[in-house]
Formats: structure tokens, sequence, C-alpha cells
């Protein structure tokens, strides 16, 4: 009876099985014998199953020169545990597949390993995906570097002769023409840096943010941003007060980085808040741990009571030419994406908590310690 039942069992296995696009194969420990292989081995590598079954070894002649030792090496190690291993494979016709390998070893009643079974599946879209992808962001990167070169040196020079104007150089100017040289100089200024805040983001993107890892006293960052921003925020009828505990929470960081983060999100909560708001800067040690090898962090937050941010919206904040108030003159909505970027850079990320009518909470969330920093840490850029 149970035989009967077994066989059953087994027949409708192997019809599922063999409906499955992926390549699934069941063999011995030493894999030189294959019990199941499914109709996806021939689908994927080009070859019959018939051939597999004869040489179980000839798996690997389908594998790509510069992936068979990996391979070799994974099925190898399937004794002591899993392996999940991506490679290519090279059909007979020349065509190249990407394919994602996951195998486990199956153990008897007794715990020992008696079998050795896998899945394999194509995965040449997501690769062609992500190839293109990769290859659109290089291009994005590229034209954004080479635009900025060539529009920031006439910029530049177009500056230096308003400074020659303004500087009497040519004959002292009335007062309106002054006024207007100012005001002509002031956006300049404006676009050299939307001009900078591109390079930042295109070198973002590229992973070439340079930082540094250095303890930083998160007391004295947050002072020097408060202290920077309160005669702003006070010519525009806001309160602007810092909460911060009676010891420095200490980081391993970059705290160049940090104040660029900082500086940002204090001059949006500035911008935004109505008149009569108030804005609160905090820091403080999260104890929560978030791994063994990070037992806390380090928190900066900043507060506001302004307009808020509806729900819907709080999800693109951090990707860039987005904007809190598309009617706004001032920014071109980039800030928070190169914050967003430079606080993965220093192995933290940044938060919002909003709701509209009662204000918004930004949250800088930086590691104790850091020992990667940036996203591949170059060189000073000539850009």
């Amino acid at each position: 009876m149970s035989t009967d039942i077994d066989r059953e069992s087994e027949t409708h296995f192997r019809q599922i099985a063999d409906s499955l696009r992926e390549f699934i194969w069941l063999s011995d420990v030493d894999f030189t014998t294959h019990f199941y292989i499914n109709p996806g081995y021939e689908r994927i590598w080009g070859r019959s199953r018939e051939s597999l079954y004869e040489n179980p070894a000839s798996l690997l002649d389908g594998v790509h020169d510069e992936d068979k030792g990996r391979v070799r090496a994974a099925l190898h190690g399937m004794k002591q545990g899993n392996y999940d291993i991506e490679f290519r494979v090279v059909r007979p016709d020349g065509e190249i597949r990407w394919v994602w390998s996951r195998g486990v070893p199956v153990r008897n009643a007794r715990g020992e390993i008696s079998r050795i079974a896998g899945i394999t599946e194509d995965i040449t879209d997501r690769k062609r995906a992500e190839l293109a992808l990769e290859r659109v962001t290089q291009s994005r990167t590229s034209l954004i570097r080479g635009f900025t070169h060539d529009i920031k040196n006439p910029l530049g020079a177009a500056d230096g002769y308003l400074s020659l104007l303004s500087d009497g150089i040519y004959g002292d100017l009335g007062k309106e023409q002054n006024d207007i040289v100012l005001k002509a100089r002031r956006s300049i200024t404006s676009a050299l840096d939307l001009i900078k805040h591109l390079l930042e983001l295109a070198r973002a993107e590229a992973g070439q943010l340079e930082t540094q890892t250095i303890p930083v006293d998160v007391l004295e960052v947050v002072t020097t941003i408060g202290d920077a921003f309160r005669t702003q925020a006070s010519a525009k009828g806001l309160s602007l007060s810092m909460e911060l505990p009676a010891e420095s929470p200490r980081v391993h960081s970059d705290p160049d980085r940090i104040r660029q983060v900082l500086s940002n999100l204090v001059s949006n909560a500035v911008k935004y808040t109505p008149s009569g708001g108030r804005i609160i800067i905090r820091a403080y040690t999260d104890t929560v741990a978030r791994s063994p090898e990070e037992p806390g962090q380090t928190v900066i937050e900043v507060i506001d009571n302004g307009p808020g941010i509806p729900v819907e919206s709080q999800e693109r904040l951090f990707q860039e030419f987005t904007r809190f108030d598309p009617n706004a003159a001032e920014g071109a909505g980039i800030g928070l994406a190169i914050s967003q970027r430079i606080a993965h850079a220093l192995g933290g990320t940044i938060s919002v908590d909003s709701e509209v009518g009662r204000g918004s909470s930004f949250k800088l969330r930086l590691p104790h310690h850091h020992t990667n920093p940036g996203l591949g840490a170059t060189q000073p850029s000539t850009v």
C-alpha cells in the first residue's frame, strides 16, 4: 500500500517538475550519478538530458570558461552546506545565458547527507536589463559631467566680467546699474551651485563619492550648523533650538559630509516652515541593536511644524528633481537625493516622518563605526 502511495507521489512530483522552466536535478553526494533531471536542463543548456545522465560531469562543459572554477568549487562544497551562485552557460550554438543556481544537501533518517538537490533558473533577461540600466546610468553620468563642465567655464567667465564692472574697473556704475549687476551675479552663483550639485549627484551615481573616516564630535557638528542657520531662521520669524545630550555621541565618520547633509535638512526646514513656526535639531543615541556588529546608532533629527508632506509624495522625496513645493522659486530638488546617497556612503540612512498640517521630522542615522567609507572612495576628482 505504502509503495503505491510512494509511486503516486513520485509521479506527481515528476509531473510538476517536468512542467517547470527551471532546471531541477537530484544526484548522489559525489555528483557522479544523477537520479533525476527535468527538461529545464535542455531548455537552458541546449543539451540533452540523456547526455547528462550518461556523464554527470558534462554539466561543466556548458559553463563559461571564466566561471567553471567557481561552479566546480560550489558543487564540491555541497557536502559542507548549501550553495547559491550566478554564472554563465554557453549553449552549443554559442548563445550565452545567465543562470542562478541554488543547491541543498538532502539528509537521510540518520542525518547523513545522502543526496544533492538543485534548482537553476535562467536569469538572462534580468541580467540584460541590469546591464542596460548600468549603461544608461553611465551614459547619463558622462552627459552630466560633460554638460556641467562645458557650462561651468563660461558662467565663471561671465561672473568674472560682472565682477570687474562691480569693482568699477570700467568706470563707476550708478546705483540702479550696480543693483542689476549684483542680481546677475547672484543668478550666476545659483547656477554654479546647481552645477556643483549635479556633479555631486553624478559622482554618487558612479560610486565615486569621496569620504573619510575619523572621530567626529556630533555635538560640535550640530551646534555649528544650528548657529549658522539661526540668523536666517530669525529673519523669517522662526525659532530654532537644539536639544542635545550632556555627552556628545561620537562616531567614526566624515564630519564634512555630515555637515553637508545636516545643512540641507535644516535649510529645507527653514525654507518651507512658515513665519511663526519652530525648528528643532536633536541629537541622541539609539541603543536598539540592528545587528551584532552594530549595537546602536547615532541619530540627528531635524523637526519642524511646517505644512507637512503628503504620504503619496514622501516616497519620491529622495528622487532627484523632486521638490516639497513645485511652485517654490528656490531649489532644483536634488538636495535630498544627494543627501540620501551621502548617508548611504557613510553607512547610514535618512528617513522622514511627516503629516500634513503638523510638520515633518527628518532623521539622519549613522553607525558608530563605519569601516567602509564612500561608495568606492577615489582620489580627488579633477572634474
